[in-house]
């Protein structure tokens, strides 16, 4: 049903400026009932004071947490000590060690590796040492001063110069030689110097005399013993044979040729004849010379016609 339906004019829409109606009044909550008032505690008994600590003494071990604090700082300040004095002598000694000399201070790696200890020698090192000569022995070639275990000590050559020859066995014969020179032919065979020990004689060409020249001549040296021993060296020759050997050992031994000498009975005999030779290096072979029964020279000498 609608306003015109009553005979009243339509209600005007609203605009949503018209005053609201008012609300109705909220009746007022009866008061609470209040809380009975609560009854007063009982007042605490007062705790009885503490007794008051005895006092520290000073040096002495204390009861409880404080008197075990005291070997502990004790300890603290030794070990703080003892790393001072660990530092202090380190860096003395760093110090030292970095202002030396280099000739005074050590390498690192000697400084560290381990003392070597100098193995003690052998036999066998011992027995490689050469000793002083007892021996002169004669060879083709030349002779060799030998100690007493048949090692070399001096050898020569018979186009060897003589010098260094001379010195040794002066050394070694504990004597120096006379010295003289015998003259050649002037035309084919030189002159040589002569140096003579009592029982040994080494002939040394003087080079450029008689035509010859000593890179190419075919003796330019020689020597001859006529004694077993000159001073405390022994002369030892081939085949075995030695001065004062008998004629029928030296046919024995093999020569090459047997050529009788001026003097009544005498007789050179020539061992290996073949082996002369201008070289190099120059040989020569070994010659025997006997009264007829005994042997009183062995020559090294280049022996022509073998």
């Amino acid at each position: 049903m609608s306003w015109a339906d009553l005979g009243l004019p339509d209600a005007p829409e609203p605009s949503g400026n018209e005053t609201p109606a008012p609300r109705p009044r909220k009746e007022p909550k009866p008061p609470k009932e209040p809380k009975p008032p609560r009854e007063p505690k009982e007042p605490k008994t007062p705790k009885p004071p503490k007794p008051p600590k005895p006092p520290r003494e000073s040096g002495g071990q204390g009861d409880g947490e404080g008197g075990s604090r005291t070997p502990l700082i004790l300890g603290i300040v030794a070990g703080v000590l003892l790393v001072a004095v660990v530092v202090t002598l380190g860096f003395a000694l760093t110090r030292g060690s970095s202002t030396a000399s280099p000739a005074d201070t050590p390498s690192s790696d000697a400084s560290t590796a381990a003392p070597t200890v100098q193995p003690s020698p052998s036999p066998s090192a011992s027995s490689d040492a050469v000793g002083v000569p007892v021996a002169l022995k004669f060879g083709g070639t030349g002779f060799t001063l030998v100690d007493k275990n048949a090692k070399t000590v001096f050898s020569y050559e018979w186009r060897d110069k003589a010098a260094a020859a001379v010195t040794e066995l002066t050394a070694a014969f504990g004597a120096a030689p006379t010295q003289r020179v015998e003259p050649g032919d002037g035309s084919s065979y030189p002159d040589y110097t002569v140096y003579q020990w009592e029982g040994f004689l080494l002939y040394d060409m003087v080079d450029g005399t008689g035509g010859a020249q000593r890179a190419t001549f075919t003796q330019p040296s020689y020597a001859t013993f006529s004694r077993n021993e000159v001073g405390p060296i022994s002369m030892t020759a081939e085949h075995g044979l030695k001065i004062g050997s008998p004629v029928t050992a030296v046919r024995a031994a093999g020569p090459s040729q047997e050529v009788p000498r001026g003097n009544v009975g005498s007789i050179r005999f020539i061992f290996d004849q073949s082996r002369s030779s201008a070289g190099p290096p120059v040989q020569y072979s070994m010659i025997a010379d006997t009264d007829g029964s005994t042997v009183t020279a062995v020559l090294y000498y280049f022996a022509a016609g073998g």
